[in-house]
């Protein structure tokens, strides 16, 4: 028993013993496994570099190109960089005029060519030109522009221009109309007259340059004229005043409100021009003594009007008589004792035409249409066939100048 209890105890501890080397060897086994699989997930990111590098790479496709519209592209560019870097600045300066102004946008055309002279005027933008004019050409557009204002009101532009003013003037002829049609526009507006006179006068101040005044009458000592910008409310814009002044003071002269005698004002308009011959004083002389010197009526109810072409036909050494169109239906037969008779487009009804027909074979008397203005022609063949001239409103020494020669070339070539 002692024996057997002996082996068996001799086995256990054996088995016991395989089973620890067992044991071991098992987990030195499980150990190495781990330390392989540790070293493996510790190179693997290098080893999977050295693949990536190693791998083809794939070929990049360039994209095709369309040279034609690369170019396209750059030239809008290029356009609109040069747009960017070339904008006008009166139209800036416009556009900022009509956000400044708040001016609604349905008003903004009608508004911008009196809104862009004055961005010009303040940017020192305008060309002031030179060049040979006529002023007869000048007046007549001034004219037919205030006339435009309102058709239906029956007012006249009289302009008595001294004979010392010559017919062609250096300067800029533009600038003349618009300083005369803005003033001229704000009487018309602001008063009720009938008859506006511009007087014209040559002031010499012994320089080359030719220094001519306009006065023009207001006729109400108590009207008020505002020379700042947006200031005037007789005009949408309110500007015409002020440039008026500006344009003026541009050709070396000015524009200011002055009272005459006391109690009435004109608006005083100084400009300095040029003449084409400085040292000629004497700007009108009839080819023939012919032309001179002759009895002539005028019919105009517009006494101003008369009273200033009366002088314009005094200049030529006539004799000149002035008859309102009632004392000339009264005495129809006074026409016989003139050798011209300026008449009113409007007068010659049946009546005249039957007296004109008939004195006129027999003493040779001029007869002559005084039109409103240019456009007025006569229509009426009998009245065509009577007439021997025409002279139209504004009347000018030029204009008389022209008809008298007109009138009397006849017979200086017979």
């Amino acid at each position: 028993m002692r024996i057997l209890f002996t082996l068996l105890f001799s086995t256990l501890l054996s088995a016991q013993q395989t089973l620890n080397e067992a044991r071991i060897e098992q987990n030195m086994f499980v150990m190495k496994i781990i330390g392989v699989v540790v070293l493996i997930l510790i190179i693997m990111p290098f080893i999977l570099r050295q693949l990536k590098s190693l791998a083809p790479k794939p070929e990049k496709h360039k994209p095709v190109i369309d040279f034609d519209e690369e170019e396209k592209s750059k030239k809008k560019e290029k356009e609109k960089s040069e747009e960017v870097t070339k904008i006008d600045p009166i139209t800036y300066g416009l556009e900022k005029l009509y956000d400044q102004r708040q001016t609604p946008e349905e008003q903004r055309e009608a508004f911008a060519p009196m809104y862009r002279k004055f961005v010009e005027v303040k940017m020192g933008a305008v060309d002031v030109k030179t060049g040979s004019f006529y002023i007869d050409t000048v007046l007549t557009a001034v004219m037919e522009l205030v006339h435009s204002l309102d058709e239906e009101r029956n007012f006249e532009v009289v302009f008595d221009m001294d004979a010392n003013v010559p017919s062609q003037i250096i300067g800029d002829a533009e600038r003349m109309e618009e300083i005369l049609f803005y003033l001229i526009q704000n009487v018309v507006r602001k008063s009720d007259t009938y008859i506006v006179e511009v007087s014209i006068k040559r002031q010499d101040f012994g320089d080359s340059a030719l220094h001519l005044e306009f006065h023009i009458g207001c006729g109400d000592e108590t009207m008020e004229l505002n020379f700042e910008a947006f200031a005037d409310q007789s005009t949408e814009t309110g500007l015409e005043l002020y440039l008026a002044k500006e344009y003026a003071k541009l050709m070396g002269g000015d524009v200011t409100l002055q009272q005459v005698h006391g109690k009435e004002n004109i608006l005083l308009v100084k400009l300095k021009l040029y003449m084409p011959n400085p040292s000629e004083m004497r700007h009108y002389r009839l080819p023939s003594k012919t032309m001179i010197g002759h009895s002539v009526m005028i019919v105009d109810d517009h006494k101003e009007s008369a009273l200033a072409i009366q002088k314009m036909f005094e200049y030529f050494k006539n004799e000149v008589d002035l008859l309102s169109s009632k004392e000339l239906f009264l005495a129809l037969e006074i026409v016989e004792d003139y050798d011209i008779v300026v008449i009113q487009e409007r007068y010659f009804a049946k009546h005249l035409l039957d007296r004109l027909e008939k004195v006129k074979p027999e003493c040779g008397v001029k007869v002559v249409s005084l039109n409103k203005n240019e456009a007025f022609k006569h229509t009426e063949e009998r009245t065509l066939e009577i007439l021997d001239g025409e002279i139209s409103k504004p009347v000018t020494v030029q204009k008389v100048f022209n008809l008298l020669i007109a009138l009397y070339k006849v017979e200086k070539e017979s």
